[in-house]
């Protein structure tokens, strides 16, 4: 592994980053809504991270790569326990969950000429393991449409680990990106079974 800070390292810290910004735009909506200050026995608070030191100082540098894995799986654990904590406590909870997700979505816009580009742009923050991991598999990239299959389910994990449910995740990951794609005229379909395509919404083609 690479002992040195390269692009992919900065383009992984930096989804890392979008993770925790959105973490704490969710605890700032619990106390908005004055739910529990400390669900579960955790107090809200202490699931952000809203200083993150710059990268050269958050990671160690003999080693990278396992340093990069390890900030990866404290941001996905706290994700999944923060809202499986909320939820626990009322499951109605879900509307506002969903309403700030994609408000923190539309604050991430994703501009895109084709649907390649939007893949991109939602690539640039979403987190799916290490690039090594493989979790996303393309299958096809036309000109009208990028499909692609998640065949590594790592977020999962985390929140059966929680007591939570992982369809929970995906459900909010949907809103997240067809927020950040509504000014693009891009959307991402379900195709079920994991596998995914990002096409013109069906309302903008001639």
């Amino acid at each position: 592994m690479s002992a040195t800070l390269g692009p992919i390292h900065y383009w992984m810290y930096n989804k890392i980053r979008l993770r925790e910004e959105l973490i704490a735009s969710l605890v700032d909506l619990a106390k908005r809504q004055n739910y529990d200050e400390d669900p579960d026995g955790f107090p809200l608070e202490s699931y952000a991270r809203r200083e993150l030191p710059p990268i050269e100082k958050a990671l160690d540098l003999s080693q990278i790569h396992a340093s990069l894995s390890g900030q990866i799986d404290g941001v996905e654990r706290r994700y999944a326990k923060l809202i499986t904590s909320l939820l626990r406590q009322d499951p109605a909870r879900l509307a506002s969950i969903r309403e700030c997700v994609r408000a923190f979505g539309a604050a991430h816009p994703v501009s895109a000429a084709n649907p390649t580009m939007a893949f991109q742009g939602i690539n640039d923050v979403l987190l799916d393991g290490m690039p090594c991991d493989h979790a996303i598999q393309i299958n096809e990239q036309a000109e009208d449409q990028v499909s692609f299959s998640l065949v590594e389910d790592l977020h999962g994990p985390f929140w059966e680990e929680e007591g939570g449910d992982r369809d929970i995740f995906y459900l909010l990951r949907g809103e997240l990106v067809n927020a950040m794609l509504a000014v693009s005229g891009y959307r991402l379909y379900s195709d079920g079974d994991g596998s995914y395509h990002i096409a013109q919404v069906a309302s903008l083609k001639s």
